[in-house]
């Protein structure tokens, strides 16, 4: 999953995507032409790009990029996932790119469910918070799922 930060921030770039609101998303295909995951960013006021990435299998996370923060590559972060007034979420994240993170998520776990829902998200870490509105996630995260369904059952023709 280290190459879905990078899938995530040129997705608008190759390929003609779809939009959701303020998000944009696109299907990703590895080297051979064989789809990979599906991808949709968006970006804060303040030029961090936050992204939510589903793969084939349904693994699914958030990346987030800052051109503001140099970090090293390879190595974990403690991050705390603040969604409105629910109880704080403690997690790791991954430093897939030198100003971005991998944070993967459990389609099951709580917190996808306060994603779609929620109004602002606040990420947590080294002393960092970043902040984001949470617009329109619960559509955007349906046509995410619905580009990889579409895509999965393609391959399978």
């Amino acid at each position: 999953m280290a190459s879905l930060l990078v899938v995530a921030l040129t997705a608008a770039q190759e390929r003609p995507g779809f939009t959701s609101g303020v998000w944009q998303g696109k299907a990703n295909f590895d080297k051979d032409g064989r789809f990979r995951d599906c991808t949709m960013t968006a970006q804060s006021s303040d030029n961090v790009q936050l992204g939510f990435v589903i793969t084939k299998d349904f693994n699914w996370g958030l990346v987030v990029a800052d051109e503001r923060r140099n970090l090293q590559v390879g190595s974990t972060l403690a991050v705390l996932l603040l969604i409105d007034e629910r109880d704080p979420i403690a997690t790791v994240a991954k430093v897939v790119d030198v100003h971005g993170l991998l944070i993967p998520l459990a389609n099951s776990d709580p917190v996808a469910e306060a994603l779609r829902e929620g109004k602002a998200l606040r990420i947590v870490t080294q002393g960092v918070t970043l902040s984001f509105k949470l617009t329109g996630t619960r559509a955007a995260i349906a046509k995410l799922a619905a580009c990889v369904t579409d895509h999965r059952d393609s391959e399978n023709i």
